[in-house]
């Protein structure tokens, strides 16, 4: 366990790389960095876009890429596949200079992060297994805390048979709904009829709101990036070893794209299947909600290192109670430093793997593989003892 002034040492740690990096995103030039060196800065830019009126151009990937290197001169591009509502968020990040934007939206982000998975007992433990993610989230400005903070929250709510407010939470997780499916297949399960209708209402709400704002278009625009980005993780454009997924794990590996994606959707029905298992057969709630989270980074082939946040939650709800021997504790930290920490590693020592002959594996993946297997082990023995 981690002592408090240990913890509140590296929460000083933390708060000194988020300005170190805003300092990066706010001077780009005077420190010989890349103009768009993370990933905030493209948050910013679509949001700028919103505010003018233009937000269907973000998910146009050549238009979108063309009016970045006008604008910052960078050809470092990813696409936008983010529902519309996120769009909002960035509209308001956008009111701000870049680097202030980041502060913002890192600090407070951070701070409700930690405060929402300090409130489970083992919480300060499960930050420290997951600061790997942590800090790739800092240095990319990227929106981790956000949503582990959100699905701890959720889980406070149904825990303390909160139904409304975390019906309510639930929904607005919809901005990242690959995430999200977990928790809502537990929801439908355990969380009753009261739970489920506020989560889809506030879903319908938001919905509207961004059709109001956007107008229907933007849905097109949505489903045409969606499609692009589908046919580029495909055609292996996307840098797997950053990711922590089953198809990342296998494309790395040598697998073709058609062949991983079958192995990959085989694992995501069986990460739903033990969510499902749990709660038909009564398993704790907490227990429930924690296999929710973890599945939830399972299920989409597209989940980046700084997604991993949420398992503080997961393994805060769950630590106490796992029954597993000592080695298997000592693994399943093991696998949730690999899951958190590879994409880390590979950004860390960039250069020397560049020199590498061959292409490194993305071992995040089998990191979350071991971590939900072992997991789903130690809480089923508990259920049996």
């Amino acid at each position: 366990m981690v002592s408090s002034s240990t913890f509140k040492v590296i929460l000083l740690l933390l708060v000194g790389l988020m300005g170190l990096t805003a300092l990066r995103i706010g001077a780009p030039d005077a420190l010989g960095v890349d103009a768009v060196s993370a990933d905030y800065m493209i948050f910013h830019q679509v949001g700028e876009l919103a505010n003018e009126g233009r937000a269907a151009l973000a998910y146009d990937a050549e238009a979108f890429k063309a009016h970045q290197l006008e604008r910052t001169g960078s050809d470092v591009f990813m696409t936008w596949t983010y529902p519309p509502q996120f769009n909002l968020l960035t509209q308001l990040m956008a009111l701000f200079p870049v680097w202030l934007g980041y502060l913002l939206f890192s600090g407070l982000s951070l701070a409700f992060f930690v405060w929402s998975v300090l409130r489970f007992s083992s919480g300060r433990m499960a930050l420290m297994l997951v600061l790997p993610a942590i800090v790739i989230n800092l240095l990319t400005g990227q929106n981790g805390f956000l949503t582990a903070g959100m699905m701890a929250l959720f889980a406070r709510f149904a825990l303390a048979r909160q139904s409304t407010s975390a019906g309510v939470t639930l929904g607005l997780l919809a901005y990242k709904p690959h995430l999200g499916l977990g928790l809502g297949l537990a929801a439908l399960l355990r969380g009753g009829f009261r739970m489920v209708a506020v989560a889809c209402l506030t879903l319908a709400v938001s919905l509207l709101l961004v059709t109001l704002v956007y107008g229907p278009d933007i849905w097109r625009a949505l489903q045409a990036s969606v499609e692009q980005s589908n046919t580029l993780l495909q055609a292996g454009q996307y840098k797997l070893v950053r990711m922590s997924t089953p198809f990342a794990l296998l494309a790395s590996l040598g697998l073709t794209s058609g062949a991983a994606l079958t192995l990959h959707f085989a694992c995501a029905l069986a990460s739903l299947g033990a969510v499902a298992y749990a709660a038909l057969r009564r398993w704790q709630l907490e227990h429930v909600l924690a296999l929710g989270m973890i599945s939830g980074a399972a299920l989409s082939p597209y989940a980046y290192d700084y997604d991993l946040c949420l398992l503080a939650p997961a393994l805060a709800l769950v630590w106490p109670d796992l029954t597993l021997t000592p080695l298997e504790k000592t693994l399943l930290t093991f696998a949730t430093l690999l899951a958190t920490g590879f994409g880390l590693l590979t950004v860390v020592f960039s250069a020397p793997i560049k020199q590498l002959a061959f292409d490194l594996p993305a071992l995040g993946g089998l990191g979350l593989i071991l971590l939900l297997a072992i997991t789903l082990i130690g809480l089923r023995r508990t259920k049996l003892a």
